[in-house]
């Protein structure tokens, strides 16, 4: 589908520009004023989130894609809630973990590096063992049973971001996280501004929103390139934050002029109901048929 001129420019162009400011000066005040680094992940949470709900209401890209109160109640809800607690119970496993190895000491490769150098280590880090274990989660069949969840919805909107199998979401913000962060010895603060432009990024990947930033699609993953991995029947753009693997792989797919014609899963009546929340958890777990 061609994408036509911005409706409204200011919000297509000005929206990612505004909350990056927000996110580097959030990272800043906590790191400089010594702010809580919990607290401050959750306001940079709170208000992106917010400022994308507003954005796509007042700037959607395709109303079919709009969060509707069904989808919202029935499907969303639930999966947020679950959401909370496992990246709480992660977070906090992993961020003990890597304390106790700044304190004593650890073995990590990065322990005397400047910090920014040491949180771009991280997101590059993070960012690879992630597009392994997606890109496995596409191909082979098992995995896919867990993975598919995330694709079932038809729609592109920030909230249904967290329809993610629980499996998953261990995945990403434990096993992964714990090996980046225990086995190289990155600072809290580093770990901190990693995850805290992990948390933009992955927010702003999912927005229904005319949201266009040109040369940075090449930077980092944001809407224009992550639909495109939503698209049904397409193979690309695995990446979570950096499109650099893909680059490297060869699955970076972006055309600014286009929008996928439609979003979910190639064969929908093969998986269960998303709405249908224990059928959906209980999914991976039953015997294949085919």
């Amino acid at each position: 589908m061609e994408l036509d001129k911005p409706a409204k420019p200011f919000l297509t162009y000005a929206t990612y520009p505004t909350l990056a400011a927000v996110t580097g000066a959030g990272i800043w005040a906590a790191v400089h004023e010594n702010l809580d680094r919990d607290a401050t992940i959750g306001v940079l949470t709170a208000v992106t989130i917010v400022a994308v709900l507003v954005v796509e209401r007042a700037n959607p890209l395709l109303d079919r894609w709009s969060m509707t109160k069904q989808s919202l109640l029935h499907r969303d809800l639930p999966f947020i809630g679950l959401a909370v607690v496992v990246e709480q119970i992660a977070t906090t496993a992993v961020s003990l973990t890597a304390a106790a190895t700044v304190r004593s000491g650890g073995f990590g490769v990065l322990a005397r590096a400047p910090l920014a150098a040491q949180a771009v280590f991280a997101l590059l880090a993070l960012d690879l063992l992630w597009y392994g274990y997606h890109r496995a989660a596409h191909t082979f069949g098992r995995m896919w049973r867990v993975h598919a969840l995330h694709h079932a919805p038809s729609q592109l909107y920030v909230l249904m971001h967290q329809v993610f199998h629980p499996l998953d979401l261990l995945v990403s913000r434990f096993v992964i996280s714990l090996l980046v962060f225990r086995f190289t010895g990155i600072e809290p603060d580093a770990a901190f501004a990693a995850v805290a432009v992990l948390g933009l990024q992955q927010t702003v990947s999912h927005v229904n929103s005319d949201i266009r930033v040109g040369w940075v699609n090449y930077v980092l993953i944001g809407a224009e390139t992550h639909r495109r991995h939503h698209a049904v029947a397409t193979g690309a753009n695995y990446g979570s934050v950096v499109p650099l693997w893909d680059i490297v792989f060869g699955t970076f797919a972006y055309d600014p002029r286009r929008i996928p014609d439609a979003m979910g899963l190639d064969d929908p009546a093969a998986f269960p109901d998303p709405r249908r929340f224990h059928a959906a958890l209980a999914w991976p777990f039953r015997k294949a048929t085919a």
